[in-house]
């Protein structure tokens, strides 16, 4: 069968499987209400740390390139954890007796790719007066892939959080440390090629820090404020540096233009950003300036925020850029049904840090540059139906300067096409999204959510290394407070490699890939849990980019426990 046909078929088995599952649940299912996904013990206010807040836009999340589920991203926000003691009846209230309270949690496996993992997290707090949130975590892998070089890596970070109320003022500071080791494994060590040893090790480090204050004030007409000073020191094995310090700030307050409008509200926003970078050819540095005046208010069933977005940006040069912001939201149905339409642009930088952490065989020496998104149009539907079935459907249009595309290159002399460099090309893109959830009960739970990309380049012949579509669906379900089980099935479509080491540079197509995680807990008591968790479940070294296939099935043993 063409491989094309059996992803369609697979697709169209997914989706009927996500109907079904969605009929017996609402026919059949009567658990008692209990969410066992939440690792930090304690109701807790998810809320996106203000080192990163700025600037953090929602995705599709990203394919884990190695070890799906066992593979771990920075820790771009804070969980504050809200300890709720139960309310305690009159006739039962016992001086010597407290609640117990759970503030830590501690997770640790051993992979049968010799990979341990280990992840602690602290949360405790105050209400109303101070949130404290400390995470350390390390994941390491040491199998090889057939007819591949060595590929160990290892992921390792400590992040620490903290936030005060003080009168009308909440104050946040954060700081972490990540680091990540890999190696250049894209080759046959067979082959006759003359490597060293040490130029195919790779390791990054991230040094972060932050300072915030946000204004936390009790009515709706006062003055509002969320000031950020936020920075970072990015720098690899080769002595390749990057350091940013930015600074974010939105300023609103109410004003009544017109009597016809509700919430009217004055702002301004925008960053004040100085970066630099330095490799062993080049030393580059960066000012970016955002000024960004806006307008927001409600009139009825519709919202809307306008505003213009001034930027300077002093690059190889100085440049002027201005952005028109307009985002409208159309209730049609009160909590149930909205459109939503807008237009927007802005300038991003290509950053070192940026591009090796989505492509961390990039090579050392790689360009900096900055991104224009000079004219980004939306618009879509998202709702709800009966707080159980949530969707989001959306169509974007995007015209770009400076997009990056990876291709292989080779370090130096008779070295293999192992690493990338970057090509940066104009263009658009045209993107269609949808994502579907259903939740019963907090007990059962799935999810859909695909992506469909129209490339239109200036020079490249192809959008090298970008998905042009992508699939995933997936469920959880937890069967009588003491078992839950949960999977992720996710597609790729095809994507473009090109083969510099031919004369002319061939154009290569990778085929589309589809795999399956799965994963199930035993709760032993409330406090003490028991994991296995597969990756990979087809054993397919598949590739993501070109040379490089993923490893192939592992399975996770280990033990979870709060205290």
């Amino acid at each position: 069968m063409h491989k094309s046909n059996l992803m369609n078929n697979i697709f169209y088995k997914v989706f009927f499987l996500f109907v079904a599952l969605m009929v017996m649940a609402n026919a059949s299912f009567s658990q008692d209400e209990h969410n066992e996904q939440v690792t930090i013990v304690g109701t807790y206010d998810p809320s996106i740390n203000q080192a990163y807040k700025i600037n953090t836009k929602p995705t599709l999340p990203e394919f884990s390139f190695q070890t799906g589920q066992f593979e771990y991203k920075s820790l771009n926000i804070q969980q504050p954890t809200t300890i709720t003691l139960k309310p305690i009846k009159p006739a039962a209230v016992r001086v010597d007796r407290r609640e117990t309270v759970y503030n830590n949690y501690l997770k640790a496996g051993f992979g049968s790719r010799i990979t341990p993992m280990i992840d602690f997290v602290h949360g405790s707090s105050k209400k109303g007066s101070h949130n404290l949130n400390i995470r350390l975590f390390h994941i390491s892998s040491y199998m090889d892939i057939p007819d591949y070089s060595p590929g160990p890596y290892s992921q390792t970070l400590a992040a620490i959080g903290y936030d005060k109320t003080s009168g009308k003022t909440i104050i946040s500071l954060g700081a972490g440390y990540e680091m990540n080791t890999n190696r250049y494994y894209g080759f046959n060590p067979e082959a006759n090629y003359i490597v060293s040893e040490d130029s195919l090790k790779q390791m990054f480090n991230l040094i972060k820090g932050n300072i915030g204050f946000k204004s936390n004030n009790k009515k709706a007409d006062q003055f509002e404020y969320d000031i950020n000073l936020s920075g970072y020191y990015y720098f690899d094995k080769y002595k390749t540096t990057e350091t940013d310090v930015t600074l974010d700030y939105d300023l609103a307050k109410p004003f009544r233009v017109t009597r016809k409008l509700d919430y009217q509200r004055l702002g301004i926003e925008g960053t004040v950003s100085y970066s630099m970078n330095k490799d062993s050819v080049s030393d580059l540095t960066n000012i970016l300036a955002t000024f960004i005046p806006y307008f927001k208010a409600r009139y009825g069933i519709i919202r809307f925020k306008a505003g213009l977005n001034f930027t300077y940006l002093n690059w190889d040069k100085g440049h002027f850029y201005f952005y028109p912001i307009l985002d409208v939201n159309v209730t049609l149905i009160k909590e149930s049904l909205t459109l939503y339409a807008g237009v927007d642009g802005e300038s991003v930088k290509n950053s070192f840090l940026k591009m090796s952490t989505e492509n961390p065989w990039v090579t050392s020496v790689i360009p900096v540059t900055w991104q224009n998104n000079q004219f980004d149009v939306y618009g879509g539907i998202r709702g709800n139906i009966a707080r159980s079935f949530g969707f989001n459907l959306k169509a974007a249009w995007l015209k770009f300067k400076n997009m990056p595309f990876y291709v292989n290159r080779r370090d130096n002399g008779a070295a293999p096409f192992n690493k990338f460099t970057v090509e940066f090309d104009d263009g658009s893109v045209f993107t269609v999204s949808g994502e579907l959830t259903y939740t019963l009960k907090d007990n059962l739970k799935l999810w859909l959510s695909g992506e469909y990309n129209n490339y239109s380049l200036d020079t490249l012949a192809q959008p090298w290394h970008k998905p042009l579509s992508k699939i995933t669906f997936g469920g959880s379900y937890l069967i009588a407070k003491k078992v839950f089980v949960w999977t992720e099935l996710f597609s790729y479509g095809k994507r473009y490699a090109v083969l510099t080491s031919s004369v002319p540079p061939q154009e290569i197509t990778l085929d589309g890939f589809f795999d399956i995680n799965l994963g199930v807990t035993y709760f032993i008591t409330k406090d003490l849990s028991v994991f296995l968790n597969g990756t990979n479940l087809l054993n397919r070294n598949y590739e993501r980019y070109f040379n490089y296939p993923v490893q192939g099935l592992e399975i996770m043993g280990g033990v979870g426990f709060r205290f």
